[in-house]
Protein backbone atom coordinates (compact mmCIF):
# COMPACT_ATOMS: atom_id res chain seq x y z
CA UNK A 1 0.00 0.00 0.00
CA UNK A 2 1.26 3.47 -0.90
CA UNK A 3 0.61 6.68 0.97
CA UNK A 4 -0.68 9.51 -1.18
CA UNK A 5 1.76 12.25 -2.15
CA UNK A 6 -0.77 15.07 -2.25
CA UNK A 7 -0.48 17.40 0.71
CA UNK A 8 -3.57 18.87 2.36
CA UNK A 9 -3.57 22.65 2.35
CA UNK A 10 -2.90 24.05 5.81
CA UNK A 11 -4.59 27.32 6.60
CA UNK A 12 -2.54 30.31 7.71
CA UNK A 13 -3.85 29.80 11.25
CA UNK A 14 -2.79 26.13 11.27
CA UNK A 15 0.65 26.88 9.85
CA UNK A 16 1.22 29.69 12.35
CA UNK A 17 0.13 27.42 15.18
CA UNK A 18 2.62 24.75 14.09
CA UNK A 19 5.35 27.39 13.81
CA UNK A 20 4.52 28.57 17.34
CA UNK A 21 4.83 25.02 18.68
CA UNK A 22 8.17 24.56 16.93
CA UNK A 23 9.44 27.87 18.27
CA UNK A 24 8.41 26.89 21.80
CA UNK A 25 10.29 23.60 21.38
CA UNK A 26 13.37 25.46 20.14
CA UNK A 27 13.31 27.85 23.10
CA UNK A 28 12.84 25.13 25.74
CA UNK A 29 15.58 23.08 24.10
CA UNK A 30 17.90 26.10 24.23
CA UNK A 31 17.32 26.68 27.94
CA UNK A 32 17.85 22.98 28.68
CA UNK A 33 21.17 23.31 26.87
CA UNK A 34 22.03 26.31 29.06
CA UNK A 35 21.27 24.25 32.17
CA UNK A 36 23.72 21.66 30.91
CA UNK A 37 26.38 24.23 30.08
CA UNK A 38 26.08 25.83 33.52
CA UNK A 39 26.47 22.47 35.27
CA UNK A 40 22.92 22.26 36.61
CA UNK A 41 22.24 19.03 34.68
CA UNK A 42 24.68 16.48 33.36
CA UNK A 43 22.93 15.30 30.20
CA UNK A 44 20.78 16.84 27.50
CA UNK A 45 19.71 15.33 24.17
CA UNK A 46 19.00 18.27 21.91
CA UNK A 47 16.13 18.02 19.43
CA UNK A 48 17.36 20.92 17.29
CA UNK A 49 16.58 20.05 13.68
CA UNK A 50 13.86 17.57 14.69
CA UNK A 51 11.16 20.18 15.43
CA UNK A 52 9.08 19.69 12.28
CA UNK A 53 9.23 15.89 12.49
CA UNK A 54 8.17 15.96 16.13
CA UNK A 55 5.60 18.77 16.21
CA UNK A 56 4.07 18.01 12.81
CA UNK A 57 3.49 14.36 13.70
CA UNK A 58 2.39 14.90 17.31
CA UNK A 59 -0.18 17.48 16.18
CA UNK A 60 -2.04 14.63 14.44
CA UNK A 61 -2.21 12.41 17.54
CA UNK A 62 -5.29 12.29 19.75
CA UNK A 63 -3.99 12.84 23.31
CA UNK A 64 -5.64 10.68 25.98
CA UNK A 65 -6.99 8.37 23.26
CA UNK A 66 -4.03 7.22 21.21
CA UNK A 67 -0.95 5.77 22.91
CA UNK A 68 2.34 7.57 22.34
CA UNK A 69 5.78 6.13 23.04
CA UNK A 70 8.37 8.89 22.60
CA UNK A 71 12.12 8.49 22.80
CA UNK A 72 14.50 10.72 24.71
CA UNK A 73 14.97 13.39 22.01
CA UNK A 74 11.22 13.91 21.54
CA UNK A 75 10.89 17.24 23.33
CA UNK A 76 8.64 18.59 20.58
CA UNK A 77 6.38 15.55 20.83
CA UNK A 78 5.82 15.78 24.58
CA UNK A 79 5.29 19.56 24.49
CA UNK A 80 2.75 19.24 21.69
CA UNK A 81 0.88 16.47 23.52
CA UNK A 82 0.46 18.57 26.65
CA UNK A 83 3.56 18.70 28.84
CA UNK A 84 4.42 22.23 29.95
CA UNK A 85 7.86 23.87 29.91
CA UNK A 86 7.77 23.81 33.73
CA UNK A 87 7.25 20.03 33.72
CA UNK A 88 10.06 19.64 31.18
CA UNK A 89 12.51 21.56 33.35
CA UNK A 90 11.47 19.68 36.49
CA UNK A 91 12.01 16.41 34.66
CA UNK A 92 15.55 17.44 33.83
CA UNK A 93 16.32 18.91 37.25
CA UNK A 94 14.87 16.18 39.46
CA UNK A 95 17.69 13.81 38.61
CA UNK A 96 20.49 16.32 39.15
CA UNK A 97 20.16 18.00 42.54
CA UNK A 98 22.76 20.56 43.46
CA UNK A 99 25.77 21.24 41.28
CA UNK A 100 27.62 18.69 39.19
CA UNK A 101 30.84 20.11 40.54
CA UNK A 102 29.99 18.51 43.89
CA UNK A 103 30.44 14.73 43.51
CA UNK A 104 28.48 14.08 46.70
CA UNK A 105 25.35 15.70 45.23
CA UNK A 106 25.48 14.21 41.75
CA UNK A 107 22.81 11.62 40.98
CA UNK A 108 23.27 9.55 37.84
CA UNK A 109 20.36 10.14 35.45
CA UNK A 110 21.68 9.58 31.94
CA UNK A 111 18.49 9.87 29.90
CA UNK A 112 15.03 11.47 29.87
CA UNK A 113 12.16 9.02 30.45
CA UNK A 114 9.24 11.07 29.16
CA UNK A 115 5.87 9.91 30.47
CA UNK A 116 2.47 11.51 30.96
CA UNK A 117 -0.25 9.19 32.23
CA UNK A 118 -3.26 11.41 31.54
CA UNK A 119 -2.24 11.77 27.87
CA UNK A 120 -1.45 8.06 27.37
CA UNK A 121 2.23 8.86 26.97
CA UNK A 122 4.28 5.79 27.86
CA UNK A 123 7.59 6.30 29.65
CA UNK A 124 10.49 5.28 27.46
CA UNK A 125 13.20 2.80 28.47
CA UNK A 126 16.94 3.33 28.18
CA UNK A 127 17.47 0.98 25.18
CA UNK A 128 16.78 2.84 21.95
CA UNK A 129 14.42 0.33 20.29
CA UNK A 130 12.47 -1.58 22.93
CA UNK A 131 9.54 0.88 22.69
CA UNK A 132 8.90 -0.58 19.22
CA UNK A 133 8.01 -3.90 20.84
CA UNK A 134 5.93 -2.16 23.50
CA UNK A 135 3.96 -0.24 20.86
CA UNK A 136 3.22 -3.46 18.97
CA UNK A 137 1.92 -5.03 22.17
CA UNK A 138 -0.29 -2.01 22.95
CA UNK A 139 -1.61 -2.01 19.39
CA UNK A 140 -2.40 -5.72 19.70
CA UNK A 141 -4.49 -4.96 22.80
CA UNK A 142 -6.28 -2.14 20.93
CA UNK A 143 -7.13 -4.54 18.13
CA UNK A 144 -8.47 -7.18 20.53
CA UNK A 145 -10.64 -4.54 22.18
CA UNK A 146 -11.87 -3.36 18.76
CA UNK A 147 -10.73 0.15 19.61
CA UNK A 148 -9.86 2.76 16.98
CA UNK A 149 -6.94 3.97 19.08
CA UNK A 150 -3.49 3.83 17.49
CA UNK A 151 -0.10 3.26 19.12
CA UNK A 152 2.61 5.64 17.91
CA UNK A 153 6.25 4.76 18.62
CA UNK A 154 9.14 7.14 17.95
CA UNK A 155 12.76 6.11 17.60
CA UNK A 156 16.12 7.27 16.31
CA UNK A 157 19.83 7.29 17.14
CA UNK A 158 20.59 3.94 15.54
CA UNK A 159 17.43 2.14 16.67
CA UNK A 160 16.99 0.60 13.21
CA UNK A 161 20.13 -1.49 13.78
CA UNK A 162 18.68 -3.12 16.90
CA UNK A 163 16.96 -6.56 16.74
CA UNK A 164 13.98 -5.19 18.68
CA UNK A 165 13.22 -2.80 15.82
CA UNK A 166 12.72 -5.45 13.15
CA UNK A 167 11.02 -7.84 15.57
CA UNK A 168 8.43 -5.23 16.50
CA UNK A 169 7.78 -4.32 12.87
CA UNK A 170 7.46 -7.98 11.85
CA UNK A 171 4.96 -8.81 14.60
CA UNK A 172 2.90 -5.70 13.78
CA UNK A 173 2.86 -6.59 10.08
CA UNK A 174 1.90 -10.23 10.69
CA UNK A 175 -1.01 -9.20 12.93
CA UNK A 176 -2.00 -6.09 10.88
CA UNK A 177 -1.88 -3.96 14.00
CA UNK A 178 -3.00 -0.32 14.35
CA UNK A 179 0.45 1.11 14.98
CA UNK A 180 2.52 3.91 13.47
CA UNK A 181 6.30 3.79 13.72
CA UNK A 182 8.17 7.07 13.26
CA UNK A 183 11.93 6.93 12.80
CA UNK A 184 13.69 10.30 13.09
CA UNK A 185 16.67 9.55 10.90
CA UNK A 186 19.59 11.94 11.30
CA UNK A 187 21.21 12.46 7.90
CA UNK A 188 24.31 14.20 9.22
CA UNK A 189 27.73 12.65 9.73
CA UNK A 190 27.79 8.87 9.16
CA UNK A 191 24.13 8.26 9.97
CA UNK A 192 23.58 6.92 6.43
CA UNK A 193 24.51 3.48 7.72
CA UNK A 194 21.20 3.38 9.61
CA UNK A 195 19.01 4.28 6.60
CA UNK A 196 16.20 1.85 5.96
CA UNK A 197 16.01 -0.39 2.91
CA UNK A 198 12.36 -0.99 1.92
CA UNK A 199 13.33 -4.36 0.41
CA UNK A 200 14.40 -5.62 3.85
CA UNK A 201 11.20 -4.58 5.62
CA UNK A 202 8.49 -7.18 6.37
CA UNK A 203 5.60 -7.56 3.95
CA UNK A 204 2.36 -6.04 5.16
CA UNK A 205 4.14 -2.93 6.43
CA UNK A 206 3.48 0.36 4.64
CA UNK A 207 6.66 2.44 4.37
CA UNK A 208 7.26 6.05 3.39
CA UNK A 209 10.34 8.30 3.48
CA UNK A 210 9.45 11.85 4.52
CA UNK A 211 11.31 15.16 4.52
CA UNK A 212 11.49 15.74 8.26
CA UNK A 213 12.27 19.43 7.87
CA UNK A 214 9.02 20.18 5.98
CA UNK A 215 6.18 20.66 8.47
CA UNK A 216 3.53 20.35 5.74
CA UNK A 217 4.87 17.04 4.46
CA UNK A 218 5.22 15.63 7.98
CA UNK A 219 1.69 16.67 8.91
CA UNK A 220 0.20 15.32 5.67
CA UNK A 221 1.78 11.88 5.78
CA UNK A 222 1.24 11.44 9.51
CA UNK A 223 -2.45 12.34 9.18
CA UNK A 224 -2.91 9.81 6.40
CA UNK A 225 -0.91 7.14 8.18
CA UNK A 226 -2.98 7.45 11.34
CA UNK A 227 -6.19 7.24 9.35
CA UNK A 228 -5.01 4.05 7.64
CA UNK A 229 -4.05 2.52 10.97
CA UNK A 230 -7.42 3.41 12.51
CA UNK A 231 -9.32 1.76 9.68
CA UNK A 232 -7.50 -1.57 9.96
CA UNK A 233 -5.05 -1.16 7.07
CA UNK A 234 -2.11 -2.40 9.11
CA UNK A 235 1.07 -0.82 10.45
CA UNK A 236 2.90 2.11 8.86
CA UNK A 237 6.54 3.14 9.11
CA UNK A 238 7.50 6.76 8.39
CA UNK A 239 11.22 7.42 8.06
CA UNK A 240 11.62 11.16 8.65
CA UNK A 241 14.93 12.53 7.45
CA UNK A 242 16.29 15.30 9.67
CA UNK A 243 19.58 17.15 10.01
CA UNK A 244 20.43 17.51 13.66
CA UNK A 245 22.17 20.61 14.92
CA UNK A 246 23.00 22.03 18.29
CA UNK A 247 22.08 25.29 20.04
CA UNK A 248 25.66 26.46 19.53
CA UNK A 249 25.43 26.19 15.73
CA UNK A 250 23.95 28.67 13.28
CA UNK A 251 20.71 27.77 11.55
CA UNK A 252 21.20 25.50 8.54
CA UNK A 253 19.43 25.94 5.23
CA UNK A 254 17.26 22.90 6.04
CA UNK A 255 16.33 24.22 9.50
CA UNK A 256 12.64 23.38 10.16
CA UNK A 257 11.76 26.83 11.51
CA UNK A 258 13.40 28.58 8.57
CA UNK A 259 11.56 26.26 6.18
CA UNK A 260 8.22 27.03 7.82
CA UNK A 261 9.00 30.74 7.72
CA UNK A 262 9.56 30.53 3.96
CA UNK A 263 6.21 28.77 3.58
CA UNK A 264 4.51 31.61 5.45
CA UNK A 265 6.40 34.23 3.43
CA UNK A 266 5.44 32.59 0.15
CA UNK A 267 1.78 32.63 1.14
CA UNK A 268 1.99 36.26 2.29
CA UNK A 269 1.27 35.27 5.89
CA UNK A 270 4.60 36.16 7.48
CA UNK A 271 4.60 39.24 9.68
CA UNK A 272 7.72 40.49 11.46
CA UNK A 273 5.72 42.24 14.18
CA UNK A 274 3.76 39.05 14.88
CA UNK A 275 6.97 37.04 15.04
CA UNK A 276 8.65 39.51 17.39
CA UNK A 277 5.66 39.55 19.75
CA UNK A 278 5.37 35.75 19.64
CA UNK A 279 9.06 35.27 20.40
CA UNK A 280 8.98 37.75 23.28
CA UNK A 281 5.88 36.16 24.81
CA UNK A 282 7.12 32.58 24.55
CA UNK A 283 10.57 33.51 25.85
CA UNK A 284 9.02 35.22 28.87
CA UNK A 285 6.82 32.17 29.56
CA UNK A 286 9.73 29.75 29.24
CA UNK A 287 12.00 31.87 31.45
CA UNK A 288 9.28 32.05 34.11
CA UNK A 289 8.80 28.28 33.91
CA UNK A 290 12.54 27.77 34.33
CA UNK A 291 12.66 30.13 37.30
CA UNK A 292 9.76 28.28 38.95
CA UNK A 293 11.34 24.89 38.24
CA UNK A 294 14.68 25.93 39.74
CA UNK A 295 12.93 27.28 42.83
CA UNK A 296 10.77 24.20 43.34
CA UNK A 297 13.66 21.88 42.62
CA UNK A 298 15.68 23.60 45.35
CA UNK A 299 12.76 23.31 47.79
CA UNK A 300 12.38 19.63 46.93
CA UNK A 301 16.07 19.03 47.54
CA UNK A 302 15.85 20.79 50.91
CA UNK A 303 12.88 18.66 51.94
CA UNK A 304 14.59 15.44 50.89
CA UNK A 305 17.65 16.32 52.94
CA UNK A 306 15.54 16.37 56.12
CA UNK A 307 14.94 13.11 58.06
CA UNK A 308 11.63 11.50 57.14
CA UNK A 309 10.69 10.78 60.78
CA UNK A 310 12.86 12.81 63.15
CA UNK A 311 13.17 11.19 66.55
CA UNK A 312 11.37 13.14 69.30
CA UNK A 313 13.61 14.87 71.76
CA UNK A 314 13.76 13.24 75.21
CA UNK A 315 12.74 15.40 78.13
CA UNK A 316 14.00 14.39 81.56
CA UNK A 317 11.34 14.21 84.23
CA UNK A 318 11.89 15.90 87.49
CA UNK A 319 11.20 14.15 90.77
CA UNK A 320 11.33 10.44 90.11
Amino acid sequence: MELATTQPSLSTTQLRDLYQRMLLTRLVDGYCWQLHQSGRIGFVASCRGHEAAQVGSAACIRPSFDFTLPYYRDLGVVLTLGMTPYEIFRTYLQGWPGSLTDPDQRHHRPIQHWGYHKHNMISGPVPVATQILHAAGIAFACKLRKSSAVAIAYCGDGATAEPDFLEGLTFAAQQRLPVLFICEQDCSLDAQVFRLSPARLPSGLTYRCVDGSDIREVYAFTSEALELARTGQGPILLEMLVTRGSPEQAEAECDPLSHCRRLLENSGAWDEAWHAQLTARLRAEVEQALEDALRDSHLSESAESQPANPAPQRRDREGG
